[in-house]
């Protein structure tokens, strides 16, 4: 899930460059490839928050490693 201001999201990325992307294009935030580091080495429960946006791992396929936020 992200949450952004009082708005929760819940995307699923297949791989990490695909989370990359979207934290670069769609959220704007600068500093990207500490954010996609630090969010993909989650653990399911854990939540960290960049640039006012709350990041919590909602479930991480093992097939593939996909993520779903």
């Amino acid at each position: 899930n992200i949450k952004i201001q009082d708005k929760i999201i819940t995307k699923s990325f297949f791989d990490e460059d695909e989370f990359r992307r979207f934290v670069a294009n769609d959220l704007g935030i600068l500093d990207f490839n500490v954010v996609t580091i630090k969010v993909w080495d989650l653990k399911v429960g854990e939540s960290c928050t960049f640039a006012g946006h709350r990041f919590s791992i909602q479930s991480k396929a093992r097939v593939g490693n996909q993520l779903v936020l």
